[in-house]
């Protein structure tokens, strides 16, 4: 009888220490997305357009203090070559420089959690659309410019139209 209970006991430990190392997260049954895209802007008179495919791939679960255990996805850019993206950094190409040598950049407002359909994607967000903004220094600082009409007018940039591949439908579970 005390093995059964010492055997329970271990049992109960074993679980709830699992359970406390990010088991409890619902995995997705699609773990890599594809998402093409295409963004065309003009600058300077000069129309571009900038189109590859976004991949979005399971990376496991995270911890974070205010949030406890969560879903982890790395992602990045195919341009025919990887330019190695992280969730945390942002998602641009420099399009060019001001006559001051401020960077020009264009975001792509990427969302791995939007695309591979989880459901833990904060929908306030809205839909992942393209920006342009300006790296500007000056002797106070640095800041982005990111209005868009002041980008036009000033810097002679504007977005004329894109298109993404739209989100996946993804299913979670603990044992998928």
């Amino acid at each position: 009888m005390r093995r059964v209970c010492v055997l329970l006991l271990l049992a109960a430990l074993l679980v709830s220490a699992l359970s406390g190392c990010g088991l409890q997260v619902p995995r997705p049954e699609i773990k890599v997305g594809e998402f093409a895209f295409s963004v065309t802007y003009e600058l300077n008179g000069k129309t571009k357009t900038v189109s590859g495919v976004y991949v979005c791939e399971f990376a496991g679960t995270d911890w974070a203090l205010d949030g406890g255990y969560s879903r982890a996805w790395d992602s990045y850019i195919e341009y025919g070559y990887k330019a190695q993206l992280s969730y945390s950094e942002d998602d641009s190409v420099v399009i060019g420089l001001t006559e001051n040598d401020d960077t020009m950049w264009l975001d792509f407002g990427f969302d791995p959690e939007y695309f591979m359909g989880d459901p833990g994607w904060a929908s306030w967000e809205g839909v992942p659309e393209p920006a342009l903004s300006i790296g500007i220094t000056t002797e106070e600082g640095f800041y982005f410019e990111t209005d868009a009409a002041v980008i036009e007018e000033t810097y002679g940039a504007k977005l004329i139209s894109y298109e993404y591949a739209e989100p996946i439908e993804n299913t979670f579970g603990l044992f998928k």
